[in-house]
């Protein structure tokens, strides 16, 4: 077989679900301009001027470099209505059996990357930074 051996990881969330999972690129086989996110404002300290600009430019690289997904929406989920008497043990154990419910991503976009629980978005950060900086 000729190529690279690994050119895609699987990242896997056992402790978030039994099936929730991200495919991507290999980032240690891309070239630097699939993982570098495009440049946005900083000021003196180096701190992006816009935060939500810095994270937006970070999303259009996981775009590029995800290539499939097992992900839910963190976003999607509604708390209930609760009472000032509400019983935290009750409630916890009326909304685990309404786990059916949860609506799974779609398509790979940078809008859908946002509603990513941020568990998943550390992990394909972490997946990509170990790259930049492999110590």
């Amino acid at each position: 077989m000729s190529g690279y051996t690994t050119p895609y990881v699987l990242l896997q969330f056992p402790d978030l679900g039994d099936d929730v999972s991200v495919l991507m690129r290999n980032p240690q086989l891309l070239p630097p301009s699939e993982i570098t996110p495009e440049d946005v404002p900083v000021d003196d300290k180096g701190e992006p001027l816009d935060s939500n600009a810095a994270q937006q430019a970070m999303y259009k690289v996981f775009a590029r470099v995800i290539v499939a997904w097992k992900v839910y929406d963190a976003c999607a989920q509604t708390g209930p209505d609760l009472g000032e008497d509400a019983d935290p043990v009750a409630l916890f154990e009326s909304l685990s059996e309404s786990q059916d419910t949860q609506v799974r991503l779609g398509a790979i976009t940078v809008d859908n990357i946002s509603r990513m629980p941020v568990r998943v978005i550390n992990k394909v950060m972490e997946t990509i930074a170990q790259v930049a900086d492999p110590q």
